[in-house]
């Protein structure tokens, strides 16, 4: 196992003000989770170590954006973190396992005056920041702060010189470059204030493709980032060679008026939930890579909304990016809509043919919504085509290739369907490369107020209104309601509200009437059903039947009552009942069969 120097974990790091071995050290796997600390750490952080164990790091500390760096393996040093105590200086490397990154060490140099926590931290601002426009995963980045010391290095431009983050880290470039003749140009980019974008460098024998970039703050320069662009000078013709194959597709596509791109990136995901926040960091990190991507969840979760922000986060951004519901589609055409046609392939063809949306999704992003749906005969078209890379057109006995990335999606159980032969197995694996569960709205009710403010602020701007919010009855109808139809059904009773609204609030008369009926007021509408048919019920029993029947038949006839009220709907049912869904089933097969009794 391979770690940093102990120097490094030590803290000192070749930083004059931090004492040999006054650092406390906090150790953290993959999920950034703390899994030892010493005294140290816990005195730096406020607390007993015991009771940080098992938390993740960005419960305790404000990292920033430092923990997506340690999450991506980067190495970093002298940046500031906000805990309760107060700013604490750190250094982070990885720990890496063959090859593998298996967590790392976060070093706690020392506390910072409060009048030094500004000035001290200018340079982890910008720095915190960097991943808005810098490629982690696999750009070769480097940053480093005024004096020219290596603050931040990743894994990609320390194999440039055949070293390590942690061998770079801590120290001055010119030390850093220590396997090539040409000296870095980063402190002359510092002193004149001008970045130098691709520029021929030579690292190690190696001609690279460079840009370096001042970090200037309030007109200072505070340090540079170096981002190597090409590290092979092959992939620029390689490059060329792929924009000059693309371009008559992109012609095609421009006369078509098929050029898509995307509408929404990862803001666009409303939602503070830890759901939530866990899938949008996961998102980020994904996106970066090439792997097909499966989105599972009901319906009206948003799963076209992350389809949306997988592309915009990933390197295909600037290419088309195409959505298609595979249930809104006929059968018949759906082939010539996937994979296009040839002039002359059926009658009423348009001339010259036209391109299916695999090819109008070249190089970009292609979103298939209800995968689940598509015939047998076109999965196995399907399948080919992500195994081989290129497709025939109908029509055609040409094929011609495509380089597209598959988000799907259903609301399905794939694996259900795969038992029953509705679905191919290997089709199945070949788009389950990775998934998301998008959980239903019910399961992240805390995030219903910020959606509700999202779509207020929306509506107010496409109905020149000023709604300000909701009142008490009405909000506590949206707490309370369990949202089968997900984010599309709060947002269309958001905008049907608004279409009614008079005044500042919704209010409970706003509200669709099948909804209010789900959660009648107290003391009104329930009065009104124990004096007329509750009371009728009993006096009717009394004398014909024991006790024990009566309760019996009374409960049968709540379970009737609360149906009809739901319109069939078993789960509004079972929350009027003040029971749950699985409740509701087991008395419904009690009373299977018996009068009186809804099936």
């Amino acid at each position: 196992m391979k770690c940093a120097d102990d120097n490094a974990l030590a803290g000192s790091n070749g930083n004059p003000s931090a004492e040999p071995g006054s650092a406390g050290v906090l150790r953290i796997d993959t999920d950034l989770a703390i899994v030892s600390l010493d005294e140290t750490a816990g005195g730096l952080l406020g607390e007993a170590p015991e009771t940080l164990l098992g938390k993740r790091i960005g419960d305790v500390i404000d990292m920033a954006n430092l923990g997506n760096l340690m999450r991506g393996g980067i190495s970093f040093s002298n940046q500031v973190i906000k805990a309760k105590t107060g700013s604490i200086v750190c250094d982070y490397v990885p720990i890496i396992d063959d090859d593998r990154i298996v967590g790392g060490a976060l070093s706690l140099i020392r506390l910072l005056p409060d009048d030094l926590t500004n000035s001290t931290d200018e340079l982890g601002e910008i720095l915190r920041s960097t991943n808005s426009f810098l490629n982690f995963d696999h750009d070769g980045i480097i940053v480093v702060d005024r004096k020219g010391v290596v603050v931040l290095v990743n894994q990609s431009f320390a194999k440039l010189f055949d070293t390590t983050p942690q061998a770079m880290i801590g120290k001055h470039i010119r030390q850093a470059y220590t396997t090539t003749s040409q000296p870095s140009r980063m402190p002359m980019v510092m002193e004149t204030g001008k970045p130098e974008i691709g520029v021929a460098h030579y690292l190690n024998g190696k001609q690279v493709y460079a840009s370096i970039f001042p970090l200037i703050k309030e007109g200072r320069v505070i340090g540079c980032v170096g981002k190597i662009l090409f590290s092979d000078i092959r992939e620029i013709t390689l490059i060329a060679n792929r924009l000059q194959a693309a371009e008559p597709r992109k012609q095609q596509r421009l006369t078509s008026g098929a050029e898509i791109h995307f509408k929404y990136d990862i803001n666009s995901i409303v939602g503070q939930s830890k759901k939530i926040v866990e899938l949008k960091e996961t998102l980020q990190r994904v996106a970066l890579k090439t792997s097909n991507i499966l989105l599972r969840g009901e319906s009206g979760t948003g799963k076209e909304l992350f389809a949306h922000a997988i592309h915009s986060a990933s390197n295909r951004r600037y290419a088309p990016f195409v959505s298609m519901n595979c249930a809104a589609i006929p059968e018949h055409l759906l082939e010539s809509e996937l994979f296009g046609y040839v002039e002359g392939a059926f009658t009423g063809a348009k001339k010259g043919g036209q391109l299916g949306r695999f090819e109008q999704a070249h190089t970009g992003t292609i979103f298939l919504d209800e995968i689940g749906d598509m015939p047998l005969y076109m999965q196995a078209k399907m399948l080919r085509l992500l195994q081989e890379r290129e497709l025939t057109p109908l029509g055609s006995t040409v094929s011609r290739s495509v380089d597209v990335r598959v988000v799907a999606a259903t609301n399905s159980n794939l694996e259900q369907q795969v038992k029953e032969g509705k679905f191919r197995e290997d089709l199945y694996y070949r788009l389950n490369v990775v998934t998301f569960a998008i959980p239903p709205l019910r399961e992240r009710r805390e995030d219903i107020p910020l959606l509700i403010s999202s779509f207020i602020s929306k509506f107010n701007s496409e109905f020149g209104t000023d709604v300000q919010g909701l009142d008490d009855d009405a909000w506590d109808i949206i707490s309370r309601y369990d949202w089968p139809g997900n984010i599309r059904e709060l947002r269309n009773v958001i905008e049907s509200a608004f279409n009614v609204v008079v005044g500042p609030l919704i209010r409970r008369e706003h509200l669709p009437d099948q909804l209010c009926r789900l959660f009648p007021r107290e003391g009104v509408e329930s009065a009104r059903v124990a004096a007329s048919g509750a009371e009728e019920f009993i006096r009717a029993s009394l004398g014909q039947k024991d006790i024990s029947r009566i309760i019996d038949d009374f409960e049968k006839l709540l379970i009737h009552e609360a149906i009809e009220l739901s319109h069939g709907n078993k789960v509004h049912a079972a929350h009027l009942l003040g029971i749950s869904r699985q409740g509701l089933y087991k008395k419904l097969h009690k009373h299977a069969g018996e009068d009186g009794c809804p099936n």
